[in-house]
């Protein structure tokens, strides 16, 4: 005879499995993630820019500057959260959300790059901050390569992931919309279905994880539900723009670190190692990657940031 324990149990499970897909795992976990920053000591802030932008941004620890610049896809806390646990041991760390990400946006309807940039240089005047190091991945990589190339004395040292920075042709793009069979960038980035969900994650990781389809569309429903024309927008710009920064001559100076996942599909391993060449820069490889290594090799990509952006020693008088 089954106990009540027993009975109880198997209730209960039988309750979860009726009740899961109605159960919101997006923001349980956004919850989850949230109470991680601040058991860690950081704070949820924003701040109101000259041009009336909302910039939403994460603060905290003591040491050194580390700004954090995410990519497309989900907001900054999903992309960093691995990082920020090991980095915040030695630094004053800063994770902000990039115009329309998260809980920020813009009045102002220019969707450049520059105009990225411009926002993250107020963002540290009104912190009182000088000059920092700075991480972009993907599209926060790209930002940080135009931050480092137009304020080059804003930026100590760079850690570029998986973004090809300003390094990126036309024929580059051209070969991405042939490999993805999609017509421009934003089909490919910016979801618009379950399906679209599920070949972002393919993406991102090299054993991607197991989806369910109400999963996928909680994705879909919450963590991209906002800010959607503004995002596929920025793509355009930034591809409309293509060849004119890649004529640029201004150019990143900081001393750089280059971290690529090896099977990267969006912006290929090849990418890396002609930015490598471009920049002069230390390229790192990370074995069985996609798009998101920090994501899924954490423990590697934390040391290898964590031995590069490590607090200088002060210099003897």
């Amino acid at each position: 005879m089954n106990s009540p324990r027993a009975v109880t149990l198997v209730a209960v499970l039988l309750a979860l499995c009726v009740l899961l897909p109605s159960c919101n795992f997006i923001i349980l976990e956004q919850e989850r993630l949230e109470r991680k920053f601040r058991s860690l000591g950081l704070t949820d802030e924003t701040m109101t820019l000259e041009d009336g932008a909302e910039i939403q941004y994460w603060a905290g620890g003591e040491g050194p500057t580390v700004l954090l610049l995410h990519g497309f896809g989900a907001e900054a806390i999903w992309q960093w959260h691995h990082q920020v646990q090991t980095l915040i041991k030695d630094h004053r760390v800063l994770v902000p959300n990039l115009l329309w990400f998260g809980r920020s946006s813009c009045p102002r309807r220019d969707f450049s790059l520059q105009h990225q940039a411009r926002s993250v240089v107020e963002f540290l005047d009104r912190l009182g901050e000088d000059r920092v190091d700075v991480a972009g991945i993907s599209y926060g990589g790209m930002v940080l390569y135009m931050l480092g190339a137009t304020f080059p004395e804003r930026v100590d040292r760079a850690v570029i992931l998986d973004s090809p920075g300003l390094a990126y042709s036309r024929a580059d793009y051209d070969a991405l919309l042939a490999r993805f069979e999609v017509p421009d960038l934003s089909r490919l980035l910016v979801p618009e279905s379950t399906a679209d969900v599920q070949r972002l994650i393919d993406l991102a990781y090299f054993r991607p994880p197991a989806t369910p389809e109400f999963a996928r569309k909680q994705v879909l429903t919450t963590l991209y539900k906002d800010h959607g024309p503004e995002r596929a927008l920025l793509l355009e710009t930034a591809v409309d723009a293509m060849d004119e920064l890649l004529a640029r001559t201004e150019e990143l100076r900081a001393e750089t670190l280059l971290i690529w996942g090896d099977h990267d599909e969006v912006f290929p391993l090849e990418l890396g190692h002609r930015l490598a060449a471009r920049l002069e820069a230390r390229l790192e490889v990370i074995e069985d990657a996609k798009h998101a290594p920090n994501i899924e090799h954490p423990g590697r990509v934390n040391a290898l940031m964590a031995e590069f952006l490590a607090p200088r020693a002060p210099a003897t008088p």
